[in-house]
């Protein structure tokens, strides 16, 4: 399968615990009351991919809660199990899920597992310059460019001309730009 010329690659990712599509609400649970006297302040490490959504919620619960600061750092989802075993933060925002060793520490840390809650469906794509002749790539070519480990069975690529192209473009080295090592891109990408 090609893919289009602009975007190359595109998969859905989860955002957070995968869970049914439609998750049931009690029907019989009562209508949010704001109370008094809430205060303090609320910290979220982790996700920058969902940095404008955070801002978002902060809005509105101060909105309800002014007393309430709540101060949101987007630094990668990767940032954010160490945030909150550390007790630096309340929420801890990621693109991915937990990897197993991050639930296993935050269990012996607390004695329960974290509460995951899946709140959107992300997309990653893959672009080329708008420059470059190449008609699209196969999802298989897009791995063994990006990986090591080419577990969609590719032979490992290199330059331009190892996906077709041709004349000054044959001899072209890829160059590859991507998320920081803290992103849950970059971890995708990774593996």
């Amino acid at each position: 399968m090609k893919l289009g010329r602009s975007i190359l690659v595109s998969a859905l990712l989860t955002v957070g615990l995968a869970v049914p599509a439609y998750a049931m609400v009690d029907p019989d649970l009562p209508e949010y009351r704001p109370v008094s006297g809430i205060s303090g302040t609320l910290n979220s490490i982790g996700s920058d991919t969902l940095n404008n959504l955070l801002l978002l919620w902060g809005e509105s619960f101060r909105a309800i809660y002014p007393n309430v600061n709540i101060q949101i750092q987007a630094a990668g989802s990767s940032t954010a199990p160490a945030a909150l075993m550390e007790g630096t933060a309340q929420l801890g925002p990621m693109s991915r899920e937990m990897t197993a060793s991050e639930q296993d520490r935050f269990e012996a840390r607390f004695g329960y597992k974290a509460t995951q809650v899946q709140v959107g469906i992300d997309a990653l794509a893959v672009f080329v310059h708008r420059d470059n002749p190449i008609e699209g790539l196969t999802l298989p070519q897009v791995d063994a460019i990006f990986s090591r480990t080419n577990r969609l069975g590719h032979r490992p690529l290199h330059t331009w001309g190892d996906v077709g192209l041709s004349g000054d473009w044959a001899n072209r080295p890829f160059s590859l730009y991507g998320r920081n090592s803290v992103s849950g891109t970059y971890g995708v990408l990774k593996t």
